[in-house]
């Protein structure tokens, strides 16, 4: 009998289109995101549109919940209760408690050891270039062991580079003064960001102006030493699809990418980023280069 196709699975903070992972057959389970009272799940009670559009008319930061081990736990069962294994590949424990919940629950004699967890200490559409590799080694009939081996080489690869149009999400979450903020919004500043080896979203760098912030992303993929051309590549936005439809051109056209994944910053990560956010993943030097 022919061994079944190992389950792949992932939460919502991967930021791929929903088509996408439909059609991959990807399993997904979505973070919680809060207005005060009121709960949604992150891309099935409340698009990335929706959100945005509340939080630009409410004026408030909202607040993020993660997967609890009793939401794990039906996910996982279903994944493998044709006998086949699954690989869930989760965001950065580095930047939330989802990771070790989904490891707590993995481990339950239940599962026989059919669930792999792995800890992408990735975020967004880098996390999502993660989950499509690992769909494409499933696809190539590996099993979920190979794929986890494989998996913690991969993400040691894919920078994550970000840049914010506003501080103030990162003032009311704590990451930064309120004179900070104010200083930042004055002078229009641009923070530049990426994610660390340990999985953290670490500020290194600032600049003046949005379209000198957008070149600064690509200036740091050539300093990294990353050659995009013939990779699958990520641009994702929190409400800018024309900037990342113009960044998606550039990887095309000035570096030759192979394939670009174009997704919305969805709630969970915007709660963090805010509005105008924009960010490109590409696969680099080891260690992200850093």
């Amino acid at each position: 009998m022919a061994a079944r196709p190992v389950r792949i699975l992932c939460d919502s903070c991967a930021d791929l289109p929903l088509e996408m992972i439909a059609q991959r057959g990807i399993g997904r389970i979505p973070l919680m995101v809060s207005f005060g009272d009121e709960q949604f799940r992150d891309g099935v009670d409340i698009t990335p549109d929706q959100f945005y559009d509340r939080v630009r008319r409410e004026g408030i930061v909202p607040t993020t919940s993660q997967v609890t081990p009793a939401e794990y736990g039906p996910f996982f069962a279903d994944a493998v209760a044709d006998g086949s294994e699954a690989v869930y590949v989760g965001l950065s424990s580095g930047l939330s408690g989802s990771f070790q919940n989904a490891r707590l629950t993995a481990s339950e004699a239940a599962y026989g050891g059919r669930v792999h967890v792995v800890d992408t200490l990735g975020a967004s559409v880098g996390l999502g270039l993660m989950v499509l590799h690992a769909a494409d080694l499933a696809d190539q009939g590996k099993s979920a062991a190979e794929i986890e081996a494989d998996l913690c080489v991969y993400r040691s690869h894919i920078c994550h580079i970000f840049t914010l149009d506003t501080l103030e999400f990162a003032r009311k979450s704590g990451r930064v003064t309120r004179f900070s903020a104010i200083a930042a919004g004055v002078l229009d500043i641009k923070p530049i960001l990426n994610i660390d080896m340990e999985g953290r979203l670490i500020p290194f760098d600032k600049v003046r102006g949005r379209k000198r912030a957008i070149n600064r992303l690509f200036d740091e993929m050539e300093r990294l030493g990353a050659n995009p051309a013939g990779q699958r590549v990520g641009v994702n936005h929190a409400q800018d699809p024309a900037m990342a439809a113009e960044m998606a051109e550039r990887f095309r056209t000035q570096y030759g990418a192979a394939e670009v994944i174009v997704g919305p910053i969805g709630p969970t990560i915007g709660s963090h980023v805010g509005p105008g956010c924009v960010s490109i993943f590409f696969e680099g030097p080891a260690n992200r280069g850093y």
